[in-house]
């Protein structure tokens, strides 16, 4: 479940005060299993701010799994090239990494 961590009106996802019942509503999806959270904090975040958001993204990760999930969650999803290090230190799983590997997108 991707969680909208800075409440941005450009992106999509949960808001914070809304991801636990988003994740009990999935709970009840016959074909659907949940396997974590993912977020990107806004891009203009210092990185300051991407570990305040990191670090609320893996409390609502650690409660959803414990109350709702019998602790199933697997993935926990946050942190790019730019802010990987963070996202690792607030708990982590799993980063994108792209355009470190392969360098910036060039749009024609």
């Amino acid at each position: 479940l991707e969680v909208n961590i800075g409440e941005e009106a450009a992106k999509s996802g949960f808001l914070p005060g809304e991801i636990f019942q988003g994740a009990e509503n999935a709970l009840n999806l016959p074909h659907i299993r949940v396997r974590g959270l993912m977020t990107i904090p806004p891009a203009d975040a210092s990185p300051e701010e991407n570990r305040r958001y990191f670090d609320q993204v893996w409390r609502l990760f650690v409660d959803i799994n414990e109350k709702m999930y019998d602790n199933s969650f697997e993935y926990l999803s946050m942190g790019m090239s730019g802010d990987y290090e963070e996202a690792i230190r607030s708990g982590a799983t799993m980063v994108r990494v792209g355009t470190a590997i392969f360098g910036g997108r060039h749009y024609t």
